[in-house]
Order: C-alpha cells, then sequence, then structure tokens
C-alpha cells in the first residue's frame, strides 16, 4: 500500500523480482524461473516477460543468457524504494546510460525545458540572443538568424534520438547536449534546495547523467568552450591526418556536417 492505495499487481511482481533477485545477487547465484514462478504464484511465461522489462528499462541485469548472478542496478533499487511508482517515461529515457532515476527525470525535463523555451524565443524573435547563449562563449559572435534556428532544428533532432538511444548527429546536436546537461544539473539543484533530495542523491544523479557523454562518444565537446573564437577549431583546421585520428573539426561551419553513421537529411548535410 502507499498512500492508501494498493500497488498494481504487475508492479508488484516487478518490485518482488528485483527483491529476490538482490538476494540471488548477494548469493551469487543464477536466477530459477521456476522457482520464481513459484514465489510470485505466476507462470514462467509471465517471469521472464517481467523480468525483460526489467532488464529493458536498466533496472536489471538478469544473467540469465551468461548463467550468472543477477545485479540490480542503482536504478532498481530506486524503483524498489518508490514502490514502482515512476513513470513509464523516465524507465525508458537513456535506460542504458544514466543508473539513477533522478537523473534520467532531470535530463527528460530538461530536454522538453529546453526545446520549449527555445521555440518561445523564436516565436518572440530573440532567437539569435537565446541560441548565443547556448553556445560556447567564444563562438557566440557567430550566431545569426539562419544560426539560430539551425540550432533549434538540432535540438529537436537530438531529443528524438536521445529517446531512441542514440547518439548525437553533428557536432551542433553535441553542443546542444551541454545544455541539456546544464539544465538537468540546474534542477537537481532546484530539488535540492526544496528538500526533495538529499545531498547524496543529487551527486549520485549528477554523477550518473554524464552516461550521456558515453552515448555521445565522449566528452571532447566540452573542449569548446575554452575556444576563444568561431575559427579557432578544434583541429586547427581541416587536415586528413587529423580526421584519420579521429579529432572533430568543431568550426562552426562543420557543425551540421552529418558524422558517418547519419544520413544527410533535414538540416544536416554536406
Amino acid at each position: 500500500m502507499e498512500n492508501g492505495h494498493a500497488i498494481p499487481e504487475g508492479l508488484t511482481r516487478k518490485i518482488r523480482l528485483l527483491e529476490l533477485a538482490g538476494v540471488a545477487g548477494a548469493a551469487d547465484e543464477p536466477l530459477d524461473i521456476a522457482n520464481l514462478a513459484r514465489e510470485l504464484r505466476a507462470s514462467s511465461r509471465d517471469v521472464r516477460a517481467a523480468i525483460a522489462q526489467l532488464v529493458e528499462t536498466g533496472l536489471l541485469f538478469s544473467g540469465l543468457d551468461e548463467g550468472l548472478a543477477p545485479i540490480v542496478s542503482r536504478a532498481g533499487s530506486q524503483f524498489v524504494e518508490r514502490d514502482g511508482r515512476v513513470p513509464r517515461e523516465v524507465l525508458r529515457f537513456l535506460s542504458r546510460f544514466v543508473d539513477d532515476l533522478h537523473g534520467r527525470e532531470a535530463l527528460l525535463r530538461a530536454s522538453t525545458v529546453l526545446v520549449g523555451g527555445f521555440r518561445d524565443q523564436l516565436l518572440q524573435g530573440v532567437a539569435v540572443e537565446h541560441a548565443a547563449r547556448l553556445v560556447p562563449p567564444g563562438f557566440a559572435a557567430a550566431v545569426n538568424e539562419g544560426l539560430a534556428l539551425d540550432l533549434f532544428a538540432a535540438a529537436v533532432a537530438l531529443m528524438v534520438r536521445l529517446s531512441d538511444e542514440r547518439p548525437a548527429g553533428c557536432v551542433a546536436e553535441e553542443i546542444i547536449a551541454v545544455s541539456l546537461l546544464e539544465g538537468a544539473e540546474e534542477w537537481l539543484g532546484e530539488r535540492f534546495e526544496r528538500g526533495e533530495l538529499t545531498a547524496a542523491e543529487q551527486a549520485s544523479a549528477a554523477e550518473e547523467m554524464r552516461g550521456l557523454f558515453e552515448l555521445l562518444g565522449d566528452d571532447d565537446v566540452l573542449g569548446m568552450w575554452a575556444r576563444r573564437a568561431p575559427d579557432d577549431a578544434a583541429t586547427g583546421g581541416p587536415g586528413q591526418l587529423k580526421q584519420q585520428i579521429g579529432v572533430m573539426d568543431r568550426r562552426v561551419e562543420s557543425w551540421f556536417v552529418p558524422f558517418g553513421w547519419v544520413i544527410p537529411a533535414g538540416y544536416i548535410g554536406d
């Protein structure tokens, strides 16, 4: 029971599964589907389906395929602590990269604020000023109406990719990802100030949110905040050798060139 309301049966089963997985993990024993089915008074098929959902949302490493003991993730422990009362969208957002439900929620909320705020600024005719605050300071002077509009498109595209747990498609999207992370960290700070999070919970969520850079591939984009002028590129200029060793060209004119795994379409292209 929570606040006088019964926990739905499906949630009860998932919570109990995580609890039993924690016991099995502590004993270094693999999950036994038949025993779990008897314990939960459910069919083996239903138990496997529930486990698959827990794995899909990053709450559990089952170890079933490998014959290993299960591991309940930090997010899984938080799920149990909340009696499973977690919005579906939070469970599924960046579930493979952010092992903290507070962190996932912060990034999801920040994505809505980022895109919604950018759209409002476009409608009010001050998109250039707004976009200039999103890019590294050394590049702010290069922002014009066209670049601001393209950055808005990059923001929308990035959120679509992140929702599908795919990496950024160009340098512009990586830049927007940094703003997303900053917004999420600010929201965690606000929750701490309101007493909704402890200092430890805030710090842990902030640390786990950096899993976003694991999805992006690296955090090299942060180096752009040290650049002092729009033509101060990460490569120091294009060059075949530097491209071969994986150094990205981060000059403004290269921001919207799609990465090799992205189809050139819409606002990005050669």
